[in-house]
């Protein structure tokens, strides 16, 4: 006997899950992806154009080019690698030890993947912190051009630790309740902005 399609199902992958539960973890990551492809591209449209601008100044100008230039690509790249980041944690292309879940069913995939990825909430968590801490002390300096604290990279790495635990925590309940076939399964090539 076969069974008729779940209209829920994804084109080639698992079906959707269903359940309150479920419809926050979905928002949560739509939500956390939509603001890290808007930072990813926002910060990657403004180290391009300051660069390319800067490049241009030094050749037309006689100061040799802008001097907040040199200062914004430090200020900026944080935010453009921690939002990649996190949107790579989110497809599950973060980290992988992919040779070990082959030696188990697909139970035990599903709780090795569960405990691995609760390390690595902690993990991230603890990062997050630490992050913190070492901003308190780096916000007492400041750039010398635009005399931002040096602690905003540091706050941003925070930031992203944190949206890190977040986006594995809801890969790690998708899995932890509809086992091995709900896990993330995006190839980099798929991965879009």
């Amino acid at each position: 006997m076969t069974s008729l399609p779940d209209p829920g199902a994804l084109p080639g992958g698992p079906p959707r899950p269903s359940g309150t539960a479920f419809a926050v973890a979905d928002g949560i990551d739509r939500a956390v992806g939509l603001f890290c492809r808007l930072v990813v591209i926002g910060s990657g449209v403004a180290l391009t154009t300051v660069m390319t601008a800067n490049v241009l100044a030094r050749y037309a100008l006689s100061s040799g080019g802008f001097r907040f230039a040199q200062e914004l690509p430090t200020l900026l790249f944080p935010f453009f690698i921690v939002a990649g980041i996190t949107l790579a944690a989110q497809g599950g292309l973060h980290m992988a030890v992919e040779w070990l879940y082959d030696r188990f069913a697909a139970r035990g995939k599903a709780m090795l993947f569960v405990f691995s990825h609760l390390c690595v909430i902690a993990s991230f968590l603890v990062l997050a912190w630490q992050a913190r801490v070492v901003a308190a002390i780096a916000g007492v300096e400041h750039s010398p051009i635009l005399g931002l604290p040096n602690s905003i990279g540091y706050h941003v790495v925070s930031v992203g630790a944190v949206l890190v635990a977040v986006v594995t925590a809801t890969a790690t309940f998708r899995v932890a309740r509809r086992g091995w076939d709900a896990r993330p399964q995006t190839s980099a090539e798929e991965l879009p902005l």
